[in-house]
């Protein structure tokens, strides 16, 4: 090794294998350097934040935003271990016709785990600290099995890659330690302390299984917490994701050659990109609502339902996956006018029915889940 590197850890042996015990936060000898080109890009990202931020005050109907933009990480930072769903799965509420697979529940409990967890740390104001950490993971890995023992730190060795992390006696240690630098220091500006962070927890892998997405969701609530992010709007997990090998080189390149700043550049970059595309994404729904709402308007095929056929759009912004049923409870109205409006709303391209069931058929409100899965841009 490069005697400039600086050295993030030691190895120590533990059995028959060498395990990596990372050192504290924040880096030392030398200490972490925002240089020129990476202070610039710690500002630009700053100022997408802020933009994004501006477009929560702006949104009429945040909380719509905020639901879809939290199932979109979920799925994506589930992605990158392996845990794969479809955006349609997730949105569609289970009945006789549609069980959730194990993989979609999976998925689902990330969504919930940030909801539960966010009121902790935003009403209740507790600490991002082990009692969290723990409830995260218990309610991620819920339905997992016992043997990924949700919420508990894994009790033996594991390995990842070319990393045998800290065995099973250090974890305490180790994760009181970044406690510590979460709540307690002020050295570091609060936006890479959550890049640091991220890549600390990522390589004490305290848990036998879901220590990525509990990694990524980490990001989402110092963020939050930090008041630098207002609301989880924005998936990062997608740039990781679009970008894996990079990801896992530069987390890798940490403890190798102490190379925080190279993961820090890429950090914020992803940050930066996941800010726009969630600002240029909540900019195209806000478009097409208002497309629609001037179809409605314009059209001759609406005009004796037109006030029910806006109230159908804004059912559908709530739940983009439904029967008519619940579109016919939503709406206080009949069965046959939802039936109606359904099939006027198919003629439009605005609703697409979904497989193939012959009772409580499910309809999907199609342009609004493609806009939700068109790649980041």
């Amino acid at each position: 090794m490069d005697d400039n590197f600086r050295i993030t850890g030691h190895y120590i042996q533990h059995g028959k294998r060498e395990h990596f015990l990372p050192y504290p936060l924040p880096p030392e000898k030398p200490p972490f350097e925002l240089s020129l080109e990476l202070a610039n890009l710690y500002g630009e990202t700053s100022h997408a934040l802020g933009h994004l931020n501006e477009m929560c005050d702006r949104l009429p109907d945040l909380n719509r935003f905020i639901r879809t933009y939290i199932v979109k990480e979920a799925m994506v930072s589930s992605a990158i271990e392996g845990i794969n769903t479809t955006m349609l799965d997730m949105l569609t509420k289970p009945d006789e016709n549609f069980q959730h697979s194990k993989e979609t529940q999976l998925v689902l409990n990330y969504t919930s785990s940030l909801a539960e967890i966010l009121v902790l740390i935003q009403e209740e104001n507790m600490p991002i600290a082990t009692r969290i950490i723990h409830k995260a993971h218990e309610l991620l890995m819920t339905g997992a099995g016992d043997k990924y023992t949700p919420g508990i730190y894994r009790k033996h060795a594991v390995q990842v890659g070319d990393l045998i992390p800290a065995p099973a006696n250090e974890i305490d240690r180790l994760m009181n330690e970044l406690e510590i630098f979460i709540n307690n220091d002020s050295t570091v500006p609060p936006l890479i302390k959550s890049g640091l962070v991220h890549v600390q927890f990522e390589t004490i892998h305290p848990f036998l299984d879901g220590n990525g997405r509990i990694g990524r969701l980490l990001i989402m609530l110092m963020l939050i917490k930090e008041g630098i992010l207002k609301k989880p709007i924005f998936y990062p997990s997608y740039y990781f994701k679009r970008n894996h090998a990079e990801y896992y080189h530069r987390l890798d390149s940490v403890r190798t050659k102490g190379d925080f700043e190279g993961w820090i550049t890429f950090y914020l970059t992803g940050i930066k990109e996941s800010c726009k595309d969630a600002y240029n994404r909540a900019k195209l729904i806000e478009k097409l609502e208002a497309d629609l709402r001037d179809k409605i308007e314009h059209d001759d095929s609406f005009y004796k339902i037109r006030e029910t056929a806006m109230n159908t759009l804004n059912v559908l912004f709530q739940s983009p996956v439904i029967n008519a049923t619940d579109l016919s409870n939503a709406l206080q109205k009949s069965f046959n006018t939802s039936q109606n409006i359904i099939k006027i709303f198919i003629e439009k391209g605005i609703m697409l029915e979904v497989g193939n069931a012959k009772r409580n058929k499910l309809y999907q409100f199609a342009p609004y889940i493609d806009l939700l899965d068109r790649p980041l841009q």
